[in-house]
């Protein structure tokens, strides 16, 4: 805790000498469908891959917009959603973006411009526009997964303005960041964008660091009046020393110096190289109709070792550790085609889209474990690590071929429908290596979403919603086949929303939303017979969701929200010291989240913000008969402060945790528990030029 020291010296030497300040960033690249310096939205193109009023869709929709990202220097792809309801971080193990939307676990329901990027590893935000979080099942539109909801990230294009800009960033723990953005328009016909990215750091977890690089050139080429050419490549490496957070004791999380690393931070190295080429053509043969092809092929390679705290404390305060290595390489390929056609017909007015999506992964995934070791949770610390069992090794090939239509009908200004359909035809080869086994399944999927929405004025909505998707039994990361469910069909998730939403102006926008979200088919141990896995349909959330983004004045803006969550087990499930009872609440989600961010512009120079963030009491993981932790709720308040020195220059001051409470973020089981950051700072020089 002693890094801390000089940013409490120097947060208090501003507090008494200056008020805080957040304004407008004032950097080229904001969403324009966004109005300036605010965070309301008012379009999406992310729900229905048509660019459509956010009062307009059947469904919950969060978009982090650039002003957002940059006021509070969210950097990773986690940091994006905090002030986000319905969405919390899962802890990933220390290596990997994990998130719980509408209490449903993923790792990868995460895409870019609508692609999948579903291998695990934490994304940076240095080449990125906007986040947008689709709340709900969204299985028309994105296939397979899908099943709380998914997280798309929009990209930053090549565009016609010549603009730069730089960051340079330092902060706690030795952190240093710089980001380069430069767009130049080449001819009238080509342009050129180029993000470069360079970030590291310490951490005040004891041995833990970082280093990440990215560089990403796009192009821009209009071949005529009525089509574009857009292609780009991606390089991004992260290395880290993985963290997996401290063990629990007397069914809490352990009270110890949360510095501590509970294993050897030597033995738990992470790497990953992402490699990433997009290639996208759109022509448009009218006003009234439009196609667009988008190929993208990524290469990711990642290994990454765990020491990490494998049991509770016991009551002579001794403690288990684990270690394995694990080693994953992954080849994605995807092709959509997306035509849009906007015609009316019988006095309604359509926007049909209709699309082609044909995709294959390739995907080795193998793992070494080591002897476990027993330590004293005084110094939980151990060495000799040997990766030398060979403990996993699997291999999985998928071909898929998807067809999909989408209907937005517009009856009058009133009354509108949302219809859709998906038909996903999934192939897998499964070779379990190790065992000598393989496997050839097919899954056939039928997705649909129907949603309606009444409009009794332009600025108010009323919409009802009904979407499922699914999910092979090959899982999030496509290893998930077993002699026990080789032969069941696909996990089934169903989600039934209402909600209204009030455009109070051009800039503050509100939604309110009711769901119950189904989880069908789950394979379970018989409770009747240790011996047989069973299919139940035992999994429901049920909740509520309340979001206020933008100005309420000319001077003042805020984010708000609010979700509370009904998450549960519908089903006994499991036998002896693994059971699970009807009515248990799901792990790692808490009944109720709440976050606000106030911003505030004094003048023309200097600006203020503040926020706070709050957590209800959630089990680390869902309890068992025999197992349960409970880790506390909290409430954490961030500040931050601007000063645009001139037109081109901005200096920003970000404090997070500003009380530096000790709260417990997220948990990946119940001796896996996350701490928070403590009170922790960055200042950030951003200059166009």
């Amino acid at each position: 805790m002693n890094k801390v020291s000089p940013i409490k010296v120097l947060i208090m030497s501003i507090f008494s000498t200056s008020t805080l300040f957040a304004g407008d960033l004032g950097l080229q690249g904001i969403d324009v469908t966004a109005p300036a310096s605010t965070y309301s939205n008012s379009y999406s193109g992310s729900a229905t891959k048509t660019n459509t009023r956010l009062i307009d869709l059947p469904q919950s929709v969060n978009v982090i917009n650039q002003e957002q990202l940059k006021d509070q220097q969210a950097t990773s792809l986690g940091q994006s959603i905090t002030y986000a309801p319905g969405i919390d971080l899962d802890q990933g193990e220390g290596n990997r973006d994990a998130f719980i939307i509408r209490g449903n676990k993923t790792t990868a329901d995460i895409f870019l411009d609508g692609v999948k990027d579903d291998a695990e590893y934490y994304r940076d935000l240095y080449n990125i526009e906007r986040v947008d979080v689709l709340m709900g099942a969204n299985g028309i539109l994105f296939g397979k997964g899908g099943s709380g909801g998914i997280v798309n990230r929009v990209s930053k294009q090549a565009s016609f303005i010549d603009f730069n800009s730089y960051s340079l960033q330092l902060g706690s723990f030795d952190s240093r960041r710089a980001t380069l953005d430069i767009n130049r328009k080449i001819t009238d016909r080509f342009a050129v964008r180029l993000n470069v990215l360079a970030d590291k750091g310490d951490s005040f977890i004891k041995g833990v660091n970082y280093e990440k690089q990215g560089i990403n050139p796009v192009f821009t080429y209009l071949l005529d009046d009525k089509t574009t050419v857009k292609f780009g490549r991606e390089y991004f490496h992260d290395q880290r020393v993985g963290y997996r957070g401290i063990p629990s004791q007397n069914k809490r999380p352990y009270n110890g110096n949360r510095g501590t690393y509970y294993g050897a931070a030597s033995a738990s190295p992470n790497e990953v190289s992402v490699n990433s080429t997009f290639f996208n053509i759109e022509h448009n043969f009218s006003d009234n109709v439009n196609i667009k092809n988008t190929t993208r092929y990524t290469d990711y390679d990642k290994y990454y070792q765990n020491v990490y705290a494998g049991s509770s404390v016991s009551s002579s305060d001794m403690l288990t550790l684990k270690g394995y290595y694990d080693n994953t390489q992954r080849q994605n390929f995807f092709n959509q085609t997306d035509v849009t056609w906007n015609f009316e017909i019988g006095g309604l007015e359509h926007t049909l889209l209709t699309g082609l999506e044909v995709g294959s992964q390739d995907n080795r995934r193998y793992r070494l474990t080591a002897a476990n070791q027993t330590v004293s949770i005084h110094n939980p610390v151990s060495s000799g690590w040997n990766f030398n069992t060979y403990a996993r090794d699997k291999k999985t090939d998928i071909r898929y071929t998807s067809v999909y239509f989408q209907d937005q009908i517009k009856i009058n200004n009133q009354h509108q429908f949302v219809l859709g359909l998906r038909k996903d035809h999934y192939e897998t080869d499964f070779n379990n290596v190790k065992d000598s086994t393989k496997f050839n399944i097919k899954d056939n999927m039928l997705s649909s979403r129907i949603g309606y929405i009444f409009k009794p004025t332009e600025n108010i909505s009323y919409y009802v919603s009904y979407s499922n998707a699914y999910q092979p039994r090959n899982g999030d990361q496509l290893d998930g086949i077993s002699n026990d469910n080789v032969n069941q069909d696909p996990e089934k998730f169903v989600n039934y929303e209402v909600g209204t939403k009030i455009q109070f102006n051009e800039q503050l926008f509100g939604t309110f939303a009711l769901y119950q979200l189904e989880r069908e088919r789950m394979q379970i141990t018989d409770p009747d017979d240790v011996t047989k896995k069973i299919i139940v349909d035992g999994q429901r959330s049920r909740g509520l969701e309340f979001t206020l983004n933008g100005n309420l004045t000319d001077r003042y803006s805020v984010l708000a929200g609010y979700n509370y969550v009904n998450a549960e087990i519908t089903k006994d499930q499991g036998v002896g010291s693994s059971a699970i009872s009807k009515g248990t609440r799901l792990g790692n989600v808490a009944s109720h989240n709440f976050s606000i961010w106030n911003k505030y512009e004094f003048n023309s120079t200097w600006s203020a913000a503040i926020g706070m963030i709050g957590r209800g009491e959630m089990y680390a993981a869902t309890p068992t008969s025999s197992t349960s932790v409970t880790i506390p709720g909290w409430v954490r308040m961030d500040a931050a402060a601007y000063a645009r020195i001139d037109e081109k220059t901005i200096v920003q001051f970000n404090i997070e945790n500003l009380l530096d409470k000790t709260y417990y973020s997220s948990a990946h089981n119940v001796n896996n528990i996350m701490v928070g950051m403590p009170l922790n700072a960055k200042i950030t020089w951003i200059r166009d030029f």
